[in-house]
Parts: structure tokens; sequence; C-alpha cells
């Protein structure tokens, strides 16, 4: 797996106008969805983003191919020319850079056109961007179906005939067909029967040893991202708390939220029960400027310095790997993770 960077963001955001009054529309504050993301993405690797509903994970995936407009922020792209900034590419560069970034979809429901037989949404991209003859576009269809475990010979069906799980492959050789050095799975897994989802993650690994693909997975459930991911960024509220390799993070959490969503994780051990915490309270809103740490609210180690001064996310020293976290008392905490002794006999 090669070390260089392929894709950065930096200092990430993303508001959302908030607008009262039925004719007028004044706007009256911002919901900020993202606020202030930066990470890394190194070729050929699996990054997890992981966080609660609404926490802006699917906002910072959007953005990154410019789905959704960034309000502030860089992305850059890699290039075998040097970096560049999506972020600033006009329409004719961003349109010729999106050939190598791709996504996947989180509904395999609504992401295909039901209008469209399976051959038809294939081959889009290559119709698209001008690629091939009608035959070669064809021969291209029907072997990248084959790929991922379809038989070509149903390409002339439309989507309504097919699983979720054949849906979702669908669409996961839309994104494959131009080649991409990156894709963007936005819960790729989520809407599909368990016993699918392990189809689709095993399908998901072999693609990216074929074809050296780079992946941001994007999910809330940290059990497929522990199997898939080598890296992982964890979200609250707009801003990433942590991130480290996912064994390490795993393992040795640094941040109570973290430490919480391990608290969740099931593991097939008869005989022991979790200790699950529950958080109290609800999320506060993403209005106004922050004070303090947004998670302070609901943490139980929360100290005067939370609820006062914003965290920065900084570099901790944890067994010789990157660990970053945005925790005032990160130091003094000690934190169970999947590892420790987070379970406990259920007989006792």
């Amino acid at each position: 797996m090669s070390s260089s960077t392929l894709l950065e963001a930096r200092e990430l955001k993303k508001y959302f106008p908030i607008q009262e009054g039925a004719f007028l529309r004044k706007k009256a504050g911002w919901v900020k969805a993202v606020d202030g993301v930066s990470f890394s993405i190194r070729r050929g690797e699996t990054v997890g983003l992981v966080g609660e509903s609404g926490c802006g994970k699917t906002t910072t995936g959007r953005m990154l191919l410019r789905i959704i407009e960034p309000t502030a922020g860089s992305i850059i792209y890699h290039d075998s020319s040097g970096p560049v900034d999506i972020a600033e590419l006009d329409r004719k560069e961003l349109w010729n850079l999106r050939r190598r970034m791709q996504m996947i979809f989180q509904d395999p429901y609504s992401s295909l056109n039901p209008r469209m037989t399976v051959q038809e949404i294939v081959q889009e991209p290559l119709y698209c961007y001008g690629i091939g003859t009608v035959a070669e576009r064809k021969e291209r269809a029907m072997e990248i179906l084959k790929v991922v475990g379809l038989d070509p010979k149903f390409m002339s069906r439309y989507p309504h005939a097919f699983s979720g799980g054949q849906r979702q492959r669908i669409g996961i050789a839309r994104a494959l067909i131009l080649n991409p050095e990156i894709i963007i799975a936005d819960e790729p897994v989520s809407a599909l029967d368990v016993s699918i989802q392990a189809q689709v993650l095993n399908l998901l690994q072999d693609l990216q040893a074929q074809f050296n693909l780079t992946f941001l997975f994007i999910s809330h459930d940290l059990s497929v991202v522990e199997h898939l991911c080598d890296r992982t960024l964890v979200m609250y509220l707009g801003r990433i708390v942590e991130m480290a390799d996912t064994e390490e993070l795993f393992d040795n959490p640094l941040h109570p939220y973290v430490e919480t969503l391990l608290s969740a994780v099931p593991r097939p051990e008869p005989g022991f029960r979790f200790d699950e915490q529950i958080l109290e309270g609800e999320a506060e809103g993403y209005q106004g400027e922050s004070k303090g740490c947004t998670f302070a609210p609901r943490c139980r180690y929360a100290k005067a310095i939370c609820h006062e001064e914003v965290p920065e996310l900084r570099e901790m020293a944890s067994n010789g790997s990157s660990h970053a976290v945005r925790c005032h008392l990160a130091e003094s905490l000690e934190l169970k993770g999947v590892g420790s002794a987070i379970c406990r006999d259920a007989a006792g």
C-alpha cells in the first residue's frame, strides 16, 4: 500500500442558512453541518468516516466531489502533475477531474433511474464522457457487470427486477466503469440485509485489490468499519473528534464520545455482555458560535474548561502511531476500548 497522499480536506466547512418568514425568507442564522474538517486519504487505503446520524459525514463526502459546494476550505487532489484544489476548479476542469472520483450512494433503490435499463445505467458515464463506440460501451458494461458478480444477460432489465443487493452491485459497476482512483462510498450497505452486507463488503475489498482503489467509507456501523477500514475518523456535530488507525482507535480510544460508541459494538463472545454507556440529553444544535466542547453537555467526564474553551484537534503519542483527538482531558482519562474490560461476565 502506497503512503502517498491522494486527497486532502483542509478546514472544510458547510453552513446552510436558516430562513424565517413565509414570504421575505429573512436569514436568521446558520446550520453548521460541517465546521472545519481536515484530514487526508493515502493512495490504496480505506478510510472510515463514522458518527451518528446528522453529524455531517455525508455532507463531507459530497463536498469532496463538489456535489455540494463548500462554504469554505480547500479540497486538494494530488494529481501526477501536482496538487489541485477541487474547490477552485471551474466547471470544465471539475468535469475532467471527476472521471477519477466516483461515488456509491446509500440507497440502491433511489440512486438508479427506474426508466433506464441496467445497460444504460452502467454505461451512462462512458456516454457522458464520449468514450468508445456503442458496441465498445456495451462490451465494457458487460465486462464490469461480470466483475461485480452480475450476469450480463440480464442487462436489458430495469432496476425494479433486481433485489437490493443486486441494485447496489449495479451502482458499484457504474462507479467503476471509468476506472476511478478514489470512490466515496456513502453507507453502501446500510440499506441491505445483514447477509447481503457481508457479500458487498467482501466485493469492495476484492475490487480494491484488483483495481488499486482508494475508498472513503462513510458509515455509522462501527462493526463494518472495524472489518474494512485502515484508518477511522469519528465526527460529532460537524467536527472530527478523533482519528487514528482503526485497530488503535478501537483498542485505545482517547475521546469520551468514541468510548461511548465502542461500548455499543456487539462482540461475538458467549457469556459476556456489554457495560454499555447511555448518553444523556440530546445533541445541541449547530447554530451560532460554539462555546466550549460540543460534546461537553453529554460528557460524563466534562469539567469547567470543557464548557468554556473549544478544544483543538491535536496529535497524541499513542503506541507509535498517529492518533489525533479533540479533547481537553485526553491525557488524564483512561477510556475503555473493545479489547479492554468493557465487557463482563453476564453470570456475574
